[in-house]
C-alpha cells in the first residue's frame, strides 16, 4: 500500500508549526487586519490553535483549519486595500 503524505497547509511545516515565512506573514497579517476587522483575528488564532492540537491525529482536517485561519486574516486586508484603492479613485 502506498500512502501519500497529507498535503501541508501554506506556511506550516512537516511538523505541523509555522515555517518562518508562515510565521513573518501570519503576524503581519493579523496585525493589518486588527485595524480593519478585529474579530477575524481572534477567530484566525482559536482555528489555528485547534489545529495544531488536531495536527497529530487528523493532518487533513489540520490543513483545512489553518487553511481558514489564514482566509479569515487575509480577506479583511484584500477588502481594505480593495476599499482604499475605490475611494482613492473616486476621489482622485
Amino acid at each position: 500500500m502506498n500512502e501519500a503524505a497529507p498535503r501541508l497547509a501554506f506556511g506550516i511545516g512537516s511538523d505541523g508549526t509555522y515555517t518562518r515565512v508562515g510565521q513573518t506573514l501570519a503576524f503581519i497579517l493579523g496585525l493589518l487586519t486588527t485595524f480593519a476587522f478585529l474579530p477575524l483575528v481572534v477567530v484566525g488564532a482559536v482555528l489555528y490553535t485547534k489545529a495544531e492540537g488536531v495536527f497529530p491525529s487528523d493532518a487533513d482536517r489540520a490543513r483545512r483549519l489553518v487553511n481558514w485561519s489564514w482566509v479569515s486574516i487575509t480577506v479583511p486586508v484584500v477588502l481594505a486595500v480593495a476599499a482604499g484603492a475605490a475611494v482613492a479613485a473616486l476621489t482622485g
